[in-house]
C-alpha cells in the first residue's frame, strides 16, 4: 500500500511538467551527464540521453505508470493471501509462486493497464515530439504534420489506420480476459 502511494505522489504535477523536467537531467549539461563526466565515467556529454529513442521511452515510461501500476495493484489487492500460502505450503519457491499463482491471478490488471496505456501512447505526439526534439518519427506526429499542412485527407487517412490498429491491439488483448467480471 506504501509503494502504491509512493507512485502516486509524482502524478500531483501536471503531465507537461514531469515531461519536461527531464530536460534538465538528460541534457548535454545536465545532471546525469555532468555526474559522468566527473567520475570520470565519460570524457564527454553523451548525445543520445537527450533528443533520442531512449528519452522517449523513459519519459513514456515515467508519464504512463501509474495506468499500469493501478489496475495491476487493484488486481493483486484481490488475490486471496490463502492461495499463496498454499503454494508455499506446497513447496513451491518464491518464483514458481509468482509465475503460477500470483501472475496469472494478475493478469487481467496487467492486459487492463495494457489497454489504458496503448490507447494514450498512440495519440501522445507531444511527448515524442519534445523529448525526441522533433526528430523520432511517429504515426500521430506524421498526423499532426500533415495537419499542419493542411494535407487533411491525408491526415484523415492515417488516422482511421491508427485508429484500426488501437481498436484491433484491443480487441486482441480483450479476448484474454473478461472485463465484465473485472469492472
Amino acid at each position: 500500500m506504501a509503494f502504491f502511494l509512493l507512485c502516486t505522489i509524482p502524478f500531483w504535477t501536471s503531465i507537461v511538467i514531469r515531461m519536461i523536467s527531464w530536460i534538465p537531467l538528460l541534457g548535454r549539461n545536465g545532471l546525469v551527464n555532468t555526474t559522468l563526466m566527473s567520475l570520470g565515467i565519460t570524457d564527454a556529454p553523451l548525445e543520445w540521453l537527450l533528443y533520442s529513442d531512449f528519452a522517449v521511452v523513459l519519459a513514456l515510461t515515467h508519464l504512463y505508470t501509474l495506468f499500469m501500476v493501478v489496475p495491476i495493484f487493484n488486481s493483486m489487492m484481490r488475490i486471496d493471501r490463502s492461495l499463496i500460502e498454499a503454494a508455499a505450503d506446497a513447496g513451491a519457491s518464491g518464483v514458481q509462486t509468482l509465475v503460477n499463482v500470483i501472475i496469472p491471478l494478475a493478469k487481467p490488471g496487467i492486459i487492463i493497464g495494457s489497454i489504458f496505456v496503448v490507447t494514450i501512447v498512440m495519440g501522445d505526439f507531444l511527448t515524442i515530439g519534445i523529448m525526441g526534439g522533433q526528430q523520432i518519427a511517429s504515426v500521430d506526429k506524421t498526423i499532426q504534420t500533415e495537419i499542419q499542412y493542411l494535407q487533411f485527407p491525408f491526415a484523415a487517412a492515417n488516422a482511421v489506420l491508427l485508429l484500426v490498429a488501437v481498436i484491433f491491439a484491443i480487441s486482441a488483448l480483450l479476448r484474454m480476459v473478461d472485463i465484465r467480471r473485472e469492472l
